[in-house]
């Protein structure tokens, strides 16, 4: 029988080696009628060199839990930080990190836009029709409290009054700071409060700077696509038509995206890696390779 690399089969306790040379499994043994042959299939994370012997390409490896093919969110980088073993620079996504993903959106013009973060900067872009994009993956946010007690909201419907940091789903271990940047240093900078949305209208939130009370990320009035997100202060603005109140507002939405069952963290030397299975993906950036030459 044919055996693939990543299987065992043992019987009676004994395990049968396979040739090096071939994956095919040959048994020889006179059989009763009570024997049993098991075959265990047990999946585990492994890398593979890239099949090309060209020495530039020479660090270069894929990365595979079982039979699939773990590519990573990204949209250039491709720099791994390894260990001396596979677990020591990838970990599994707990599963119930999906009821802390949300996305965030507003209404202009009559359109729907989401909060987006790329290429570092956090931006107003209008909803994707379609699944599978990339402007799905930059809309979607892991938002989790500071306090672990209050876990158990279901895409931030517990959030309401919370400090708590926004990460991007691509870029795992990364958080906005108040700053509006991204980084990777846990500090008090880097915590937003969750206050009922300044409109005064239901499931309206605003994202109120963690460091500066009464400060607020803002978008804007009657804006296209690309608007970038902005602070503004209640103290030193003056509202006018209730425009102040509408641009820090958001609606919290169930996410875009969500982790696929099987999915890893893989640590980078700029930024960590979000894993998913190759065929899962339609249109999002990704890497299969990665340089551990970094």
């Amino acid at each position: 029988m044919d055996i693939c690399q990543w299987c065992e089969s043992n019987f009676k306790w004994q395990r049968f080696g396979i040739s090096n040379s071939s994956s095919l499994l040959s048994v020889t043994k006179q059989w009763n009628s009570n024997d049993h042959l098991s075959l265990q299939f047990p999946i585990a994370l492994r890398t593979e060199a890239i099949k090309d012997d060209r020495p530039e390409y020479a660090s270069l490896l894929a990365i595979l839990f079982g039979p699939f093919v773990l590519a990573g969110l990204s949209s250039g980088d491709w720099d791994a930080k390894t260990g001396s073993a596979v677990s020591d620079w990838i970990t599994a996504v707990p599963s119930s990190h999906n009821s802390q993903l949300m996305t965030f959106t507003q209404e202009s013009s009559g359109k729907t836009f989401v909060l987006s973060s790329s290429n570092s900067s956090l931006t107003m872009q209008e909803r994707p029709a379609v699944d599978g994009t990339d402007t799905a993956v930059h809309a979607t946010f892991r938002v989790h409290p500071q306090d672990a007690a209050r876990l158990h909201g279901t895409h931030g419907a517990a959030l309401e009054d919370t400090s708590v940091q926004i990460e991007p789903f691509d870029m795992p271990g990364t958080v906005i700071t108040n700053d509006l940047t991204l980084s990777a240093q846990k500090s008090a900078g880097s915590f937003f409060n969750i206050v009922p949305g300044l409109d005064g209208k239901p499931n309206s939130v605003s994202l109120e700077l963690g460091t500066k009370p009464g400060c607020f990320l803002v978008s804007g009035a009657d804006y296209s696509a690309g608007t970038k997100i902005q602070v503004s202060c209640k103290s030193s603005v003056q509202s006018i038509g209730g425009i102040l109140e509408q641009a820090a507002s958001f609606a919290q939405a169930a996410p875009l995206r969500q982790y696929h069952p099987i999915s890893f963290v893989a640590k980078g030397v700029k930024r960590n890696f979000l894993l998913e299975p190759l065929y899962s993906l339609r249109d999002e950036f990704y890497t299969v390779y990665f340089n551990l030459a970094a």
